[in-house]
């Protein structure tokens, strides 16, 4: 129940304009493996249809298109070359293969409607499209209906995660965190023990509950929200403390945590000021096998915030429901793309759910479009990352910029562009 129906309808190309060639094809676009539609010229004889529709390969005729006079025919032999043998004979005005369309994969969960970064259609008072493109893209990987996995690992460093959240029960693949943010019962001293320990990954803040929902929520459950990447299992390090603060030492430690369990992508929704250790760890975590991403940064200014600012890492700034940059949302030449960031509803602490804003909330919808990328794509992280970047939609000046980088990510384009 729920559950949504892909349709399959055939339709004839061009709408009321008919036209005097095939419309172009797109070379892998799926048609039905035995008609063709075709359409003979006025002139043409009985005769001479006859003769051109067997020479082709033509068996028999199954009906007419309503309106157009032109034909389903039933075929011998691929239907691609049996229109392109139609194709070439004066008798045919055109024909072409019996193309599939499917609906546009949308989950039933009940407050998806409000998520306009996956699929905005201008709701209050959104532009409409000014979103990542979900559903199409979703359609187009194959998944449409649904699957609760398959999807590639995201690693998620922040301060932890509700696991039992109805929307993310059975998500997480792994759980640690920083064995203390300052208090050592045992001795009654005060230090950071940045140690990795496993199991310790409850959130106490809300805000890395927030982010596992926008990349992973489940879909079609009929609760809630939907993650973009909601067939990715999560691997959750707990770094930040319930203030939302961590060490450099706790944020590395968990960054190759993240890594040796085998996450494909790494998103950090958090920054700060350079450090050559979180640098190491950067550079070691994409050295054997992992995308990073991380925020851009809150100040409204061309402050370059950490690790978003390494060359290795992919820096994320933040979108309105309009396309325009949010306010808050840093802009130098280190941004690499854009996502929505600003009013972004997803899972929240207590089995609930709750509206914020930043360009921590942009980054995790790159990393689920990358997840998607990640588990379609080979070539590893280099691969990745270019296939991220070059189908983004360009929102600012031609090419990259400032304030989007090479643009606001989308997730159909990532899973179609050749």
């Amino acid at each position: 129940m729920g559950r949504v129906t892909r349709a399959i309808v055939a339709i004839v190309a061009g709408g009321a304009v008919l036209a005097t060639a095939p419309a172009a094809l797109a070379a892998d676009a799926p048609y039905d493996k035995h008609t063709v539609i075709v359409k003979y010229a006025d002139s043409a004889s009985g005769r001479e249809r006859l003769d051109t529709a067997a020479a082709a390969g033509v068996v028999k005729t199954l009906g007419t298109i309503t309106g157009f006079a032109a034909r389903l025919v039933y075929v011998n032999g691929d239907p691609k070359t049996v229109a392109a043998r139609l194709n070439a004979s004066p008798a045919v005005l055109y024909a072409e293969p019996n193309f599939i369309y499917r609906s546009t994969a949308t989950p039933a969960d009940p407050r998806y409607p409000e998520l306009y970064g996956l699929n905005n259609t201008g709701q209050d008072g959104g532009l409409a499209d000014a979103d990542i493109d979900a559903p199409e893209g979703w359609t187009a990987a194959g998944l449409g209906a649904f699957p609760a996995t398959g999807g590639a690992k995201v690693g998620i460093v922040d301060t932890g995660i509700q696991a039992d959240h109805p929307d993310l029960s059975g998500k997480l693949a792994d759980c640690a965190g920083v064995n203390s943010f300052g208090v050592n019962l045992v001795v009654i001293t005060l230090f950071a023990d940045p140690t990795i320990v496993a199991g310790k990954c409850a959130d106490d803040n809300g805000h890395g509950t927030h982010v596992s929902g926008t990349i992973g929520a489940k879909a079609n459950n009929n609760i809630g929200v939907t993650g973009v990447a909601f067939n990715s299992p999560i691997s959750m390090c707990k770094a930040l403390d319930s203030s939302g603060s961590g060490t450099v030492a706790g944020i590395a430690n968990c960054i190759t945590y993240l890594n040796q369990h085998g996450a494909k992508i790494i998103s950090m929704s958090l920054g700060g000021s350079g450090s050559t250790t979180l640098q190491n760890a950067v550079a070691a975590a994409t050295a054997n096998g992992s995308l990073l991403i991380a925020a851009a940064g809150n100040s409204g200014d061309s402050t370059i915030s950490y690790p978003a600012g390494y060359s290795q890492v992919v820096s994320v700034a933040a979108v309105d429901r309009r396309g325009a940059r949010a306010s808050f949302s840093t802009f130098n030449s280190d941004v690499e793309v854009a996502a929505p960031g600003v009013d972004i509803l997803s899972t929240w602490m207590g089995s609930t759910y709750k509206v914020i804003s930043g360009t921590s909330m942009a980054t995790p919808h790159a990393a689920g479009v990358a997840a998607i990328i990640a588990a379609r794509t080979s070539g590893g992280p280099p691969a990745w990352r270019t296939r991220l970047d070059r189908t983004a939609d360009d929102l600012g000046p031609a090419g990259r910029d400032s304030q989007f980088g090479f643009g606001r990510v989308n997730l159909n384009t990532a899973v179609t562009a050749p």
